[in-house]
């Protein structure tokens, strides 16, 4: 019995992953849409903004997912992944050499202390590929990113999971935001793009947090 309201709660999660983040963004996004498509700015722009809005990801609450998309959805697959992986890029950049600089005061401005140790613990035993796991999630990439910085990691070992994650997320997203904006469902698309990694966000900490407890124990 608990085995199948397991299987029937994951069954709602996963319906309610387009469904949830529509109904509390839905309008916003549809506005958002309908103002962009009525200003179109040129491509040349359009790319620039985006890329300044990924690569200040790390200083700045900005929805990563979301941009990938919609950069898809309107430079095409192969500008758009472009674009956005090398806005990633940069952003991860920016913020594993500040945490290098800064050290231990920035671990603590921008990492929670529940965080910093249940990523701690992963990134002792699975180094570098935390960078790749963590890439594709709204908090996490930016808290692993910092957290290495702070250990001291080089730069040698940091550029290859970072910029094979990143061409892979951004190449996804641009693909799903192309075809979106072909089938003309880019709304569902965004609301898509800005809940899903939330969720996965969210099922990491907790799991992180689960790890770190029985390890303890």
């Amino acid at each position: 019995m608990r085995t199948f309201l397991k299987i029937l709660i994951l069954f709602a999660v996963v319906l309610a992953i387009p469904i949830v983040p529509f109904v509390i963004w839905g309008h916003w996004l549809e506005q958002a849409a309908r103002a962009w498509e009525e200003t179109q700015p040129r491509p040349m722009v359009m790319a620039i903004v985006l890329f300044g809005l990924l690569a200040l990801d790390v200083l700045l609450p900005v929805p990563s997912s979301l941009v990938n998309t919609l950069a898809g959805a309107k430079l095409g697959v192969f500008t758009g992944a472009t674009v956005c992986f090398a806005g990633l890029t940069v952003g991860a950049a920016i913020g594993f050499g500040l945490a290098k600089l800064a050290g231990p005061p920035l671990q603590r401005r921008w990492l929670a202390d529940a965080d910093a140790q249940s990523l701690k613990k992963f990134a002792e035993n699975w180094g570098v590929v935390t960078l790749v796991i963590t890439r594709a999630l709204p908090i996490l990439a930016e808290a692993a990113v910092v957290l290495l910085g702070v250990q001291g990691l080089s730069w040698r070992k940091f550029w290859p999971p970072v910029l094979l994650a990143n061409a892979g997320i951004a190449l996804a997203y641009s693909a799903f935001g192309n075809l979106a904006a072909q089938q003309e469902w880019l709304v569902v698309a965004l609301a898509i793009s800005a809940g899903l990694p939330l969720l996965l966000t969210f099922l990491v900490r907790r799991w992180l947090q689960t790890a770190e407890k029985k390890e303890i124990a």
